[in-house]
């Protein structure tokens, strides 16, 4: 800076006014785009160190994140085994419970057909019995009403026995009437045959 103010004093004193303002302007010029060109080098410095710097933590909380993720999948897989270490159990506990209540299931129903077969035979044993029961009263009554049937068809074989020997009683008295009448007829044909006889006689004797 002093150099160029030396610069522009020895200028001055040598140039005219007016190529001295165009000189001025000129430094100005080359001083500020100096100063911009500066600006922007120390800009983009800070940009590659602002870059770095963020490239360096996206580096670090990349493998941050490769680290949890990693731990993560090893947690998951510890968890996945212990829930498939616990699925196995719950399977295992599950199927003996249900090998446990198949089994009570068919022991119950085995008490329960025992106690049915039991309860059949009785029953069986009860019908039988009352069949057998039924069976004899009704071979009594059918006795009974068999008995009263040939009683009664004795009764009424006498009773038409009766009728016929009645029957043949009457035939042999009408018989004997008939007989009886028939030689009363007889006796009095011959009567009236000998009446007749002896009034002709008389009838004789007189003339």
């Amino acid at each position: 800076e002093d150099l160029i103010l030396s610069t522009q004093s020895t200028n001055k004193q040598l140039l005219p006014h007016s190529q001295y303002n165009s000189i001025i302007e000129e430094e100005d010029a080359k001083s500020k785009s100096a100063i911009l060109k500066e600006t922007n080098v120390e800009k983009r410095e800070k940009e590659e160190e602002k870059e770095g710097f963020l490239s360096e933590i996206r580096e670090k909380t990349e493998k941050q994140i490769d680290a949890l993720k990693i731990q993560h999948l090893i947690e998951l897989e510890k968890v996945k085994n212990t829930f498939d270490v616990k699925l196995l159990e719950e399977k295992e506990n599950h199927r003996k419970d249900l090998e446990k209540a198949t089994t009570n299931a068919k022991n119950a129903a085995n008490e329960n057909i025992s106690q049915l077969n039991k309860q059949i035979v009785l029953e069986r044993g009860k019908m039988f019995a009352e069949q057998q029961e039924n069976s004899k009263q009704l071979e009594e009554e059918f006795r009974m009403k068999e008995d009263r049937q040939n009683q009664t068809l004795k009764q009424i074989e006498e009773r038409e026995q009766a009728w016929e020997d009645e029957r043949a009683d009457v035939l042999r008295e009408v018989q004997r009437l008939k007989s009886e009448a028939t030689q009363m007829v007889t006796i009095l044909a011959m009567e009236y045959e000998e009446e007749n006889s002896r009034e002709d006689k008389k009838r004789s004797l007189s003339q």
